[in-house]
């Protein structure tokens, strides 16, 4: 399954949160894929979209981030998944 998460960051937390991720990086748990990353330039949100195939694995790589962050994660399906979806 397909997620999409937009992650925002606060000014007084900026510091902390790019400390935090060049020191452990994305850290994909068991069962989790990383499609892709884009960073804001002024460091302050980015966007994400992971495979994974729950819920629980989606929240193995979030939980380092939960108490700096606000993830917005939403499931979404690729255009083959939307045309399937739409003739069937």
């Amino acid at each position: 399954m397909l997620f999409a998460i937009h992650y925002e960051i606060t000014p007084e937390h900026r510091d902390t949160v790019l400390e935090r991720f060049l020191k452990i990086g994305d850290a994909e748990p068991e069962g989790v894929k990383i499609i892709g990353n884009w960073f804001s330039v002024t460091q302050l949100e980015g966007w994400s979209v992971v495979e994974a195939a729950d819920s629980l694995e989606l929240g193995a790589l979030f939980h380092a981030w939960t108490d700096l962050n606000v993830n917005h994660i939403t499931p979404v399906v690729d255009e083959a998944g939307m045309r399937k979806l739409l003739t069937n």
